[in-house]
């Protein structure tokens, strides 16, 4: 009986993907594209995790940043790779965010890109100016009801995370605010602590050090659980607000259509880089918490924080406006 051609093709296809897996990485070096500019964050991760991966997996493992509209140069760069599992999108929130003000980046988010691992997390702070008169999330709340648009917060560039807690803050607190931009969160600091703006959310490890010298009031932690770094601190839903949550998040994808299993190692190796004693004590300075998901499990949560943002921001009617 003569083989069906498509069994024949289907056979020569799964071959090929074999043998691609059992070959990766081969001789040709790993590339991570960082939506970010380098020092902040989001390039450090890399950078501390490509010593280690070079040394597993035995090629070099280079780091790359292209910074600019909302992470998609960087993504796109990524979606238009070859799908061998050689390059790598170190992005954050922006990926659950740009499907929303960026409907149309020239790829297609869910096809072009495949997710390989979450890597780390990081809480988030509100504070408040020294003079402005309140304690805490329920006395805010309480203060921009009395005078709508009274009441400022710093945000920085639409569709951040910082951006993204001042909206969710005046949309469950059923307030008006007042949002003032900035390029940063470092930017927006000093007018802050000058009393200039009443309000800001940042990472908490930004932010904890303004606090312990006084220059800053630490309000509340915009999350469900308490920060291992000020315990005392009470969150968020411990105000009654337990939709006001969010994280400074950055995970890893790469080109859609790489072989499952090339995802699986690559998903493997970046886990046993997370285990190491070195790695944890680093992430652990910068104030943020390893949170290491699967390829299944980083794309089951892409798609409820998608839904989450599109939600909130559709509420806005913002589009297209995020740098």
């Amino acid at each position: 009986m003569r083989m069906s051609i498509f069994l024949l093709a289907s056979l020569i296809g799964a071959a090929h993907t074999a043998s691609a897996t059992e070959n990766w990485p081969g001789t040709k070096p790993l590339k991570f594209e960082v939506i970010a500019a380098a020092g902040g964050l989001i390039d450090f991760v890399p950078r501390e995790l490509s010593n280690a991966l070079s040394a597993s997996i035995g090629v070099p493992v280079v780091v790359e940043n292209r910074p600019g509209a909302g992470g998609n140069i960087a993504a796109g760069a990524v979606a238009k790779a070859a799908p061998d599992g050689h390059t790598l999108l170190v992005t954050s929130t922006n990926l659950a965010v740009n499907p929303t003000l960026l409907p149309n980046p020239g790829f297609d988010y869910a096809r072009d890109l495949a997710p390989v691992s979450m890597v780390v997390s990081a809480k988030m702070l509100l504070v408040a100016a020294p003079a402005f008169p309140a304690k805490n999330i329920t006395d805010v709340i309480a203060i921009a009801k009395q005078k709508p648009k009274s009441v400022s917060i710093a945000i920085s560039v639409i569709g951040t995370p910082l951006h993204l807690a001042a909206e969710m803050l005046a949309q469950y607190g059923n307030v008006d605010l007042t949002l003032v931009p900035y390029d940063t969160i470092t930017q927006a600091l000093p007018d802050v602590m000058a009393n200039r703006v009443d309000l800001a959310v940042g990472a908490i490890s930004t932010m904890l050090p303004q606090v312990r010298r006084g220059a800053l009031k630490a309000l509340a932690v915009i999350s469900p659980q308490r920060s291992p770094l000020a315990p005392e601190i009470p969150t968020s839903a411990e105000a009654g607000l337990p939709a006001l949550q969010i994280d400074n998040w950055i995970c890893i994808m790469t080109t859609g259509g790489t072989p499952a299993p090339v995802i699986a190692r690559l998903d493997l190796e970046i886990g046993k880089a997370l285990a190491l004693p070195a790695i944890r004590d680093a992430f652990a300075k910068q104030g943020v918490d390893i949170v290491h998901m699967s390829p299944q499990q980083l794309g089951k949560f892409l798609h409820s924080e998608t839904g989450r943002f599109n939600s909130l921001l559709e509420h806005t009617q913002l589009k297209a406006t995020a740098k």
